[in-house]
């Protein structure tokens, strides 16, 4: 079985891809035959270069995050490259936060990641994570722990525990209602004068516009609907992203942004409850944060 082509997907209309999630989503089938299919994908991760590209973006944002460092990447998408990659650039060890299981790859998959490590000059010896069978025994060479019940397993980790953590394209999905507590465990866990990156795509995640605002609170968020079909976004925008983490204690530093140059929906398309968002809000597809902990 094969992915379905990035041009299919986004010929597909918005409304057909919410009717067709909802009615997939509720199949008895395993995760697994939905990532073969390209449906409900963990990510990108099984990439060596994209798992490469993406901790090396958060990482410089880490600045003087020196050898033994102690990450924790929230959403890491099924996937264990970023132990493997943080143990590659000097880490003492670290966390991966999900809210599901490791999806088991095939141990060639992280092989292939070990090689470009290797060949791009890694600041330690990988050999004895190469000469691992399986991919339990990577984790734990990598001193790195996988945990599976997101806020509940923050909640669980030690208080200033963190040099350095961080999220691509993760916080969007995070339930709204437990969006406060997860920027306070974020606070709690980092070790004072940390750092904390985050690019957040705003987007809807059904074809990069604006239709997941077309809905009211009350259906959005019901359980039947968004959150258990694999289309979930918390529809925060900018400034309310902006205003949790800076009640969360954080200095904010926003490193990147990208726009819309035209509003990629008309405001009378969306819910009343948008249609009276600033611009910046509404037409801010993605951004950048980085937040420091203060000393």
């Amino acid at each position: 079985m094969y992915p379905l082509p990035d041009a299919l997907k986004k010929a597909v209309p918005w409304w057909v891809k919410i009717t067709g999630k909802v009615v997939l989503s509720r199949l008895p089938l395993s995760p697994r035959i939905w990532h073969r299919v390209g449906l409900f994908s963990p990510g990108e991760m099984r990439s060596p270069a994209y798992a490469v590209s993406v901790f090396q973006r958060h990482f410089r944002q880490a600045g003087a995050a020196g050898a033994g460092f102690r990450y924790l990447e929230l959403g890491p998408g099924g996937s264990m490259a970023t132990a493997l990659v943080a143990w590659a650039h000097g880490a003492g060890g670290g966390y991966l936060v999900d809210t599901e299981p490791m999806v088991p790859y095939a141990t060639t998959v992280y092989q292939d990641l070990l090689s470009r490590l290797a060949a791009d000059g890694a600041s330690r010896d990988l050999a004895p994570l190469m000469a691992c069978s399986d991919s339990e025994s990577m984790l734990r060479a990598a001193h790195a722990t996988y945990l599976e019940e997101g806020l509940q397993s923050l909640r669980g980790l030690r208080s200033e525990d963190v040099d350095f953590l961080f999220s691509h394209a993760v916080l969007e999905h995070v339930p709204r209602k437990s969006f406060a507590e997860i920027c306070g465990e974020f606070y709690r866990i980092l070790k004072p004068g940390g750092t904390a990156s985050h690019v957040v795509d705003f987007q809807d995640h059904l074809g990069g516009s604006l239709h997941n605002l077309r809905f009211s609170e009350r259906l959005w968020e019901a359980p039947w609907f968004a959150r258990r079909s694999g289309f979930y976004t918390n529809r925060l925008r900018y400034s309310d992203m902006l205003e949790h983490f800076e009640r969360a204690g954080f200095k904010v530093d926003v490193m990147d942004v990208n726009h819309w140059s035209t509003l990629p929906l008309p405001r009378h398309a969306l819910h009343v409850d948008f249609q009276n968002r600033t611009k910046d809000d509404l037409h801010i597809a993605g951004a950048h944060f980085r937040l420091t902990k203060r000393e």
